[in-house]
């Protein structure tokens, strides 16, 4: 009966073992396909060009060496480390090599973060471990927007080291644990400023151990919120790694960088848009929202579980998560602070399921579920992960053109293409995505005239977003620019210069406008000279960017007004493959219907009302 009884037991831990792994393999799995997807952080070239400045000048940039605006101004480059292992990760495998760079991150930090979990579940933590699973596949769908490559993302995989450290710093004060903790904040005062959530975090661990030494706490129920042993040189360990911090660079700057940008999103009167600084909402933010309702639940019996948390974790908790109500990008942080936290109080409920027996069914269900749910995931995420490993939006056909051509000189640029233009062309930008270095210009631009700006900072061409379009459109005239590319993303005016005159001869675009429908797109198609040179212009612009989807597009309708049909269908049929757009469906289904094939005309008309209207779609 006894082996019976034990046989059982076994295979029952071994199913409760292959289960958490299978789960926990998944969730990696999706960390990982979601860590593949391309780049689309614009400040990562310049990161990018901070490591190759530091590479080739053996010194880390203390000036801003990258614009012609603030050319030799004081630049905090407080995330210089970053910059050089970005580098490092291109120089081995170009942009393969910081997407592998990106995934290794996400999924170390999933990883790290499910053992920290383990580690705050108790001593039988692989028993209640099938149950943390699906709240670490929570957490990661909570963070799954952040999952980009920036330094952040590896200030978020060192709190994670430095939560694993100190843990095992109380529990065994070993002299490693204490030299690898001021280590971890050297190397981490070099790479971001968000070191300073590292020491903010340690000065609570601090200040517990100091408090927990005051005999009047004895008895009281709070002496529980400030366990700590009394016996570690935190002070010690405090003011050690606050001074490895300082060597860096940048001195105590690091330190005081973000509350330099506290100051800079209080003092408004700009339109910003930065969207990473707009708090969380249930609509965008559906799974912070649900672990907060969880962690609500966990703290119930609420005097009960406050004697179970340390003070470090109540403030570090609560601090992260009143900053993601007011910006949704410290939500990253709350996640890695909260499931731990969130592990321990669960403790007792987990250890209530594994002991009813009426709940097996329970379980069984849960890990079912998990397992469908994940295992879904990671395949949808990889059937709809996008092709490359960049963005489609940074304006490669437009570098690529501006390098063709040779063209050279003062560039005004959008301030999210800055970084890429600067590593790409080598020269000289306008400004970029480094918000306090540039906010002189951020405050003065708005409503300067572009004859202004033009003769003041002696500019020679544009590249330039529909949202800048939109303000420069009028100003744009014939004779002072002439528009020489244009893709689903990004537009070149070139200044009518001496220098560009041929180039302008030969190249300008003066049928078909950047931006926009084309009106009268069916009169001009009917002109078989106007329709040959329209044609032209097209070739040109997939000449660069071959998955232009609005030059295709106009291709394919300017073919279908001349009733090329068989031209149109191929035509149209590669805009649709290079993303949903209902423009070109509703015109691929006219070719069908005009073709005698009405079904698959209403197929593609009901998948046109699916999608609705397309970013980057054109009306004719």
């Amino acid at each position: 009966m006894t082996s019976e009884t034990s046989a059982t037991s076994t295979a029952t831990e071994l199913s409760l073992r292959l289960a958490t792994l299978l789960g926990l393999g998944l969730t990696l799995a999706l960390a990982a396909v979601w860590g593949t997807r391309p780049l689309i952080h614009d400040d990562l070239f310049f990161h990018l060009s901070t490591g190759d400045f530091v590479v080739e000048h053996h010194r880390v940039p203390t000036t801003d060496p990258f614009s012609f605006t603030r050319a030799g101004e004081r630049w905090v480059s407080h995330e210089w480390g970053f910059g050089l292992l970005a580098y490092g990760a291109h120089a081995q495998g170009d942009y393969r090599g910081l997407v592998a760079l990106k995934a290794l991150l996400a999924v170390s930090i999933a990883a790290l973060l499910f053992l920290l979990m383990l580690r705050m579940a108790g001593r039988d933590r692989w028993k209640f471990a099938v149950y943390l699973v699906p709240l670490l596949a929570l957490g990661l769908w909570a963070i799954d927007e952040q999952l980009i490559l920036r330094p952040s993302l590896v200030s978020c995989l060192l709190l994670l080291l430095l939560l694993h450290l100190l843990l095992s710093f109380d529990q065994t004060g070993h002299w490693w644990t204490f030299a690898s903790l001021v280590g971890l904040f050297f190397l981490w005062g070099n790479l971001h400023s968000e070191v300073l959530f590292g020491l903010f975090v340690l000065g609570l661990v601090t200040l517990e151990a100091v408090l927990g030494r005051v005999s009047f706490l004895e008895g009281s129920p709070w002496r529980s919120l400030l366990r700590a042993s009394t016996e570690m040189p935190y002070l010690r360990l405090l003011v050690l790694s606050l001074a490895a911090t300082l060597v860096n660079p940048n001195g105590i700057q690091v330190l005081l960088y973000p509350f330099r940008v506290v100051r800079f999103l209080s003092l408004g009167g700009m339109d910003l848009q930065l969207g990473h600084f707009t708090g969380a909402t249930p609509q965008m933010q559906p799974a912070f929202f649900l672990l907060l309702v969880l962690l609500l639940l966990a703290l119930l019996p609420l005097r009960e579980q406050l004697h179970r948390i340390s003070l470090t974790q109540v403030v570090t908790v609560g601090v992260f998560l009143l900053l993601s109500l007011s910006s949704h990008r410290f939500i990253f942080y709350f996640v890695l602070l909260a499931l731990p936290t969130m592990a321990m109080l669960f403790q007792p409920a987990m250890q209530m399921l594994d002991d009813s027996r009426h709940c097996r069914l329970l379980r069984n269900l849960l890990r079912a579920m998990v397992l469908l749910i994940v295992g879904g995931a990671v395949a949808a995420g990889w059937r709809s992960k996008p092709a490359g490993p960049i963005s489609r939006h940074f304006p490669e056909g437009a570098v690529r053109f501006l390098q063709e051509e040779g063209v050279d000189g003062r560039i005004f640029n959008h301030q999210n293409y800055g970084g890429y233009l600067h590593w790409r062309l080598k020269q000289p930008i306008f400004w970029d995505g480094r918000a306090l270095l540039f906010e002189p210009l951020m405050r003065r631009l708005p409503g300067t005239p572009l004859q202004e700006a033009t003769t003041e900072w002696e500019l020679d061409h544009l590249v330039i977003t529909e949202h800048e379009f939109k303000d420069l459109a009028a100003q744009l005239t014939t004779d002072r620019w002439g528009l020489i590319y244009w893709d689903d993303f990004a537009a070149v005016y070139l200044r009518r210069l001496p220098r560009f005159e041929a180039l302008l001869e030969s190249r300008e675009l003066t049928l078909l406008p950047a931006f926009g429908g084309v009106t009268g797109l069916n009169i001009l198609a009917g002109s078989s000279e106007r329709a040959a040179a329209a044609r032209r212009e097209l070739d040109q612009i997939l000449e660069f960017q071959p998955l232009s989807q609005r030059a295709l597009y106009l291709k394919g309708l300017i073919s279908y007004y001349r009733q090329e049909y068989s031209q149109a269908e191929t035509e149209l049929l590669a805009a649709a493959t290079i993303g949903p757009n209902s423009y070109v469906l509703n015109a691929l289904a006219d070719v069908m219907k005009d073709t005698g094939r009405t079904e698959e005309a209403t197929r593609l008309q009901r998948r046109a009302i699916d999608i609705g209207a397309s970013p980057t779609s054109d009306e004719e």
